[in-house]
């Protein structure tokens, strides 16, 4: 359970990321238009540009344009978003299938010509088809959640991926956080029994949210952690600052 120091009282509903894609796209994917505000249940706010999400691949930050690089012919690209990834795919030749929980969002990757699933990778059923690479791109790894989701939510993911097919993500290291008040979060959450990257956020638009979500920071040792007892296996991983690409592959 976690405890919110925050006593702003928002109104729970609509679809505040999928607002924020579709003004960006409207106004033709340009910077400094609209903002993507996360809350963390400790206060912390962090504002990121919704822009980055339509940038080419030219601006990606390495991790990023390697996870691509890696990608087989059929992929699945979980957490799509408008399709930033998933659009650079289909310019290369490969065959992709987004699955976004946002409908604003989604429908942009649609316009944007990617067949998109609006869902949530916790329902995710084999009836979707089989694919040679499932994508967790832009920190997605974080849609693991929690010690007590990921294994199931790792399973889903292998049943929708051949034998031998891969897991590609990147995440942020929580132990390469090293600023006081994440610190003090990390041991709050291990004083909690739970990870120490385990973040409680929501997003916001205005005086609307999202309903609070658990997003996972695990460190490479975690990761690995998570996966056992699942099919999926640690294949390599790339590190670059406080960030790792992840490779898995599927037994």
């Amino acid at each position: 359970m976690s405890v919110h120091t925050t006593t702003l009282d928002l109104a729970t509903g609509g679809d505040p990321f999928g607002d924020a894609v579709r003004e960006v796209w409207e106004a033709g994917a340009r910077p400094g238009v609209s903002y993507e505000i996360i809350e963390r249940d400790d206060g912390l706010i962090t504002a990121n540009d919704v822009h980055r999400y339509f940038a080419p691949y030219a601006e990606w930050a390495p991790l990023e344009q390697q996870l691509c690089e890696r990608a087989g012919q059929r992929v699945l690209d979980v957490g799509c978003g408008p399709g930033r990834h998933a659009t650079h795919l289909l310019e290369q030749g490969r065959q992709v299938l987004g699955v976004e929980s946002s409908p604003g969002a989604a429908d942009i990757a649609r316009r944007r010509g990617v067949e998109t699933l609006t869902t949530t990778v916790e329902t995710l059923t084999p009836d979707i088809g089989s694919f040679d690479t499932v994508l967790l791109g832009g920190q997605n790894i974080g849609l693991l959640g929690n010690r007590e989701k990921a294994g199931d939510i790792l399973r889903r993911l292998a049943a929708v991926t051949r034998p031998g097919g891969s897991l590609l993500g990147v995440s942020v290291d929580p132990h390469a956080l090293t600023s006081a008040w994440n610190r003090a979060y990390q041991e709050r959450n291990l004083a909690a029994g739970r990870l120490a990257g385990q973040q409680r956020l929501r997003i916001r638009d205005g005086v609307t949210s999202t309903p609070w979500f658990d997003y996972l920071y695990a460190s490479a040792a975690e990761l690995e952690s998570l996966a056992d007892g699942t099919p999926w296996r640690v294949h390599e991983l790339v590190r670059h600052g406080k960030q790792y690409l992840a490779h898995l592959t599927r037994s």
